[in-house]
């Protein structure tokens, strides 16, 4: 969380990265309600991504284009987009610039982005680096599940003047000691008492069922593993 907000405040780019329904977009969600409840000057800017892939043949791939004509409609809606991907980028950074004059800060956020596809991942360095001066324009916040931790591993040397200037935050699972916590808060809320429902053994039992075993794939290389399933409690 302190980091996402960072990111909105200050700039910079990160990588929120967990599985699926491991609280990635209630991360976003926090930050959306941070935002509003305390009146920040924060302008968020967030590309539709409902269909989106990284193999063309499965949808449509999100580009750069795609993000400055997002960031155009956001800040100037009424301004007509330019045809040449030169002159669309400068016309945005124009509009960053003016909006950042006006006390503004930005945020690009893209969910999904595990589904990003090579080339547009590449792009977000020269997002990144839009600058008035030293003050940075537009913060990046990439968020997706595991896979986008592979794309973005230390070893892709296709996009590793992004994986240098990107910090990587994982949502890790419960651990027994916090699904123990957590059941326990969850009991307390409703009047409960967690331990007239459940045996004394019981949250050891279920950390254990959700303890599996998975198969990941990348670049054809197949690999199994084990996973924790802790955060679907």
């Amino acid at each position: 969380r302190a980091a996402v907000r960072n990111v909105a405040q200050h700039g910079g780019m990160l990588a929120v990265i967990a599985e699926s329904g491991g609280g990635k977009s209630t991360i976003r969600k926090d930050l959306s309600h941070w935002i509003k409840s305390s009146d920040r000057p924060v302008v968020v800017i967030e590309p539709y991504v409902i269909g989106m892939e990284d193999d063309p043949s499965k949808g449509r791939p999100l580009k750069a284009e795609d993000v400055v004509t997002s960031v155009m409609r956001r800040l100037s809606p009424s301004t007509k987009i330019a045809r040449s991907n030169q002159k669309r980028l400068e016309q945005m950074h124009d509009q960053l610039k003016i909006s950042a004059a006006a006390g503004n800060h930005h945020i690009l956020i893209i969910e999904e982005a595990h589904r990003l596809a090579l080339p547009t991942i590449r792009h977000m360095k020269t997002f990144y680096e839009l600058d008035d001066g030293f003050t940075p324009l537009l913060g990046i916040l990439l968020i997706g599940q595991t896979e986008l931790g592979w794309k973005l591993g230390d070893g892709n040397f296709e996009v590793r003047e992004v994986v240098q200037r990107l910090e990587k935050r994982y949502i890790e699972p419960m651990d027994l000691n916090d699904v123990a916590l957590y059941l326990r808060h969850k009991f307390e809320r409703i009047g409960t008492k967690f331990d007239k429902v459940f045996a004394a053994d019981a949250v050891e039992a279920m950390v254990q069922r959700l303890r599996v075993t998975t198969e990941t794939r990348l670049r054809g290389h197949r690999t199994l593993g084990p996973r924790s399933l802790c955060y679907q409690i």
